[in-house]
């Protein structure tokens, strides 16, 4: 079975978890549910998705911005180590975040 099939069943396996709630945080979980008409748990796992997201999001744009910072530094020597000149377009593409910016 390939890795990409295997990614596809995994995600859809649920973990049972127990977890802790201040009243005044599980009042507003059980609006939620009932606003978005979601299960509390579905509830929880999209925000957590969501926030792993951003934080995925802010990670690769500040290895962007690192990266432009270096080529910046290292302006027509980028053809030794890459083989080309690394445009702003080139640079986004090589490292993921188009879709951010």
């Amino acid at each position: 079975m390939h890795t990409h099939s295997l990614m596809r069943i995994f995600r859809h396996m649920k973990v049972r978890k127990n977890i802790t709630l201040s009243e005044e945080a599980d009042k507003f979980l059980k609006e939620l549910a009932r606003e978005m008409g979601k299960s509390q748990s579905k509830v929880i796992e999209e925000l957590i998705l969501r926030e792993a997201k951003d934080r995925e999001k802010e990670k690769r744009l500040r290895a962007f911005e690192e990266f432009m910072a270096d080529i910046e530094t290292y302006k027509g020597k980028t053809k030794l180590v890459f083989g080309e000149d690394i445009t702003f377009q080139k640079a986004k593409e090589m490292m993921g975040v188009e879709k951010y910016l």
